[in-house]
């Protein structure tokens, strides 16, 4: 039963000049990074993330939550008028998008993606605001069985739908599971691959690997296929007009609904909950000929879902401890640095939490909104800016976030490792997410997986008498034996082939 009095009162718990102001340089940041291609939102949360430390958990929220919606928009700017994704989850929206911009409608197609991003979020959240309180219900009988199982499902999905294939996925989250057992043991408190480097006592900085794997990665990737920057042409803000708005508003309701349940899978993402969200449409759409050439639906669809993704992705997150992609897996090192534990006890440190992230999620739409209609032209002129000047503000902002959170050099050579870990990675085929998983999952599997089996006197037979266990065993059995099933297949297919 939702709660409205609780609503009230984190909405006027953040009716302050300085919340309103990081709502403000949140969704600011968010569309810029989201617009300038190559800089994706995970990297842009990433930086974020450890210039927070030291604020109160709800500023650092804002600020964090702000930058994820805005960057998931912001990346329509750039698909819009240059035909170039500024984020994965914009590719579909350049479908339309651009063709759009070609013959003069650039300024409709921003505002068409503006508001149904907005739709998006707004729906997804009210979804998010009644489907919480029921997975925490469910996650209130979880024993360490079921946690630990649960780590592993996570992991083997994230791997089964983000990989080239399964076994390099699996490659990538089991050796995140490996690099997570790396320091003092929290149990018996036995030191482990420490080499007798008392900086790795506590194993490596989870924000220095998050900043190496997708800011330093990227940083490098981009410089060796450096090109010169691309001129947008300048395109007149025409917003839609309202009988188009209602026109367009069961597509976005059901566009919403896609977005949102994609969204709460962990390890898929919001490019994913696009192109599903797209190709519905596509097959639903009278002219289904039309898209691809200029047909605002696409945009609807694309825009609508990606955006509704990211509530969507809170669900698990903050209920189970389970990343819905791979920039909430950011944003769980994000809390855990503000004694924020997620899962299902994470209401008794605060009983409100659901309803101040509801709040926050909707009043950062409306930031976006205003931000992305006021600042179209800012940001058409942000896109033509030298590259190398962009990526040389992301490797000094990665030194300066890494640095600032331990104060030690040493996290800053973790950085640099594991970016060019990431890169090679890229190389080879190797996705981050997960890996990012393991390493984020790897303690709490390990740990339920040894009071799981203290517990039951080292007996296997529990995870199979369990009925929750028994179901996520069953559906990890699938996973590995049915990695090829359709479903799995249509979103590699929609993923690879953009359009």
């Amino acid at each position: 039963m939702v709660d409205l009095s609780s609503i009230v009162d984190s909405f006027t718990s953040i009716l302050s000049i300085k919340i309103l102001f990081l709502f403000l340089l949140g969704t600011f940041a968010g569309i810029a990074v989201g617009a300038l291609p190559g800089l994706t939102t995970t990297m842009g949360v990433s930086l974020l993330i450890s210039f927070t430390w030291g604020m109160e958990w709800v500023e650092a929220i804002v600020l964090i939550v702000s930058l994820h919606i805005g960057g998931t928009y912001g990346g329509s700017t750039s698909a819009i008028f240059l035909n170039i994704p500024g984020t994965p989850a914009s590719a579909a929206t350049a479908l339309d998008g651009y063709p759009m911009s070609q013959r003069g409608e650039g300024g409709l197609a921003r505002g068409i993606a503006t508001f149904q991003s907005f739709l998006g979020t707004i729906f997804a959240a009210i979804l998010f605001l009644f489907a919480s309180p029921l997975l925490i219900d469910l996650g209130m009988n979880f024993g360490s069985w079921e946690y630990f199982l649960l780590a592993m499902f996570g992991i083997i999905i994230s791997a089964n739908l983000t990989a080239e294939s399964l076994v390099k996925g699996l490659i990538s989250g089991f050796l995140g599971l490996a690099i997570a057992t790396i320091g003092m043991d929290k149990i018996t408190g036995v030191q482990r691959f420490t080499f007798g480097e008392s900086a790795l006592m506590d194993g490596f900085s989870l924000i220095a690997i998050l900043i190496g794997i997708f800011g330093i990665a990227e940083v490098i990737d981009s410089l060796i296929h450096l090109k010169p920057p691309l001129k947008s042409e300048n395109s007149k803000s025409v917003l839609p007009t309202w009988r188009m708005l209602m026109k367009f508003l069961p597509i976005g309701i059901r566009s919403s609904g896609v977005g949102a349940i994609i969204g709460a899978i962990p390890g898929v993402g919001a490019d994913v909950a696009a192109w599903v969200s797209y190709d519905i449409q596509r097959r639903k759409s009278k002219k289904p000929e039309t898209f691809g050439k200029g047909n605002p639906e696409g945009i609807v669809a694309a825009e609508t879902a990606n955006n509704a993704c990211v509530p969507g992705s809170y669900v698990p997150m903050l209920t189970l401890g389970i990343p819905g992609d791979a920039v909430t897996a950011v944003i769980i090192g994000g809390l855990l640095l503000h004694g924020l534990q997620p899962g299902p006890l994470l209401t008794t440190q605060n009983p409100d939490i659901f309803y101040q992230f509801f709040v926050i999620i909707i009043v950062a739409s409306v930031f976006m909104l205003v931000c992305g209609l006021f600042f179209t032209f800012l940001f058409q002129k942000i896109l033509a800016v030298p590259k190398s000047v962009i990526l040389l503000i992301v490797t000094v902002l990665s030194v300066v976030g890494t640095f600032a959170v331990n104060n030690r050099t040493f996290d800053i050579a973790v950085m640099i490792a594991f970016g060019i870990v990431g890169f090679m990675m890229r190389k080879v085929g190797l996705a981050a997410p997960p890996l990012v998983l393991g390493i984020i999952l790897g303690l709490m599997a390990e740990q339920n997986f040894r009071r799981a089996m203290v517990s039951a006197d080292y007996s296997f037979l529990p995870f199979v008498t369990r009925p929750i266990s028994l179901f996520l065993l069953v559906c990890i059995i699938f996973l590995l034996l049915n990695q090829n099933q359709f479903l799995t297949k249509q979103l590699r297919r929609l993923r690879k082939n953009k359009g």
